[in-house]
């Protein structure tokens, strides 16, 4: 990363300008208000300053330890005060929540236990790893799960495919509470959060059909019940919304 120490003769106004071009928010969080979105560049700019910045992974401990950005920590939203001695203990640290292939979502239960454990200066990473990446920057892995391509069954085929497979399993990787807004006629929730948990409950002798909200999670579970000896793998291509939008097409 390119440290930035000196400004070569910049006046004072123009470097507020730079700051406010990368998106840098100016004001401490109020109790109330949403986390500020940030970009990657603007976080660059301030680690370069040597100002304290802790990142937090939101998504599942799989996709954490498979890509993130160095030294973050590993906490799914729904995990609340979970893992209290991984938590800064200088309240002045920046925290920057951030996602895989998206802004953290504003509901994170994390950022309400960020607040209540005293810390003021909470960010959205805007765009998630995948904006971090894009933009250049440095990642890491700790425990690279090997993708495989997997069976894609498409969302207007999924009614022919079940008929086929009348053993299959549904098997919704999503967080409960999208589960229970809106899902699948038959499938059961197994969380990615909790899959290297719960992996082992699943019937491992039956097709799987994974689902997930946009078709790229599963490619990670898909991988990672591979690694673990199961075979019988598919995908629900494009996921949940795919699924939500050719139902919405097929109306009258």
């Amino acid at each position: 990363m390119r440290v930035m120490r000196k400004y070569n003769g910049m006046t004072m106004i123009a470097v507020l300008l730079f700051v406010l071009s990368l998106g840098i928010p100016a004001a401490v969080l109020a109790a109330d208000e949403k986390p500020a979105l940030v970009e990657p560049q603007a976080v660059v700019w301030m680690l370069d300053n040597r100002e304290k910045i802790v990142f937090i992974n939101v998504a599942s401990n799989l996709e954490c330890l498979d890509t993130r950005i160095p030294s973050s920590l590993c906490m799914e939203c729904g995990e609340g005060v979970a893992k209290a001695e991984e938590w800064p203990r200088d309240r002045e640290t920046k925290i920057v929540f951030y996602d895989g292939n998206a802004t953290a979502a504003p509901g994170c239960e994390l950022v309400q236990t960020a607040r209540t454990r005293g810390y003021k200066k909470i960010y959205f990473l805007k765009g998630g790893l995948t904006a971090w990446k894009r933009s250049g920057f440095e990642v890491e892995t700790i425990d690279r799960i090997p993708r495989i391509k997997g069976l894609a069954v498409k969302p207007e085929k999924l009614k022919s495919w079940l008929a086929a497979n009348s053993s299959a399993l549904l098997v919704d990787l999503r967080r409960p509470a999208d589960f229970k807004s809106r899902s699948i006629a038959g499938a059961v929730n197994v969380p990615l959060a909790s899959l290297h948990n719960t992996y082992q409950d699943i019937y491992l002798d039956r097709p799987l059909l994974l689902i997930d909200q946009d078709g790229s999670r599963s490619f990670l579970a898909a991988g990672y019940l591979h690694r673990k000896g199961l075979e019988k793998l598919y995908r629900l291509e494009g996921g949940m919304a795919a699924w939500q939008e050719w139902n919405k097409r097929r109306k009258p």
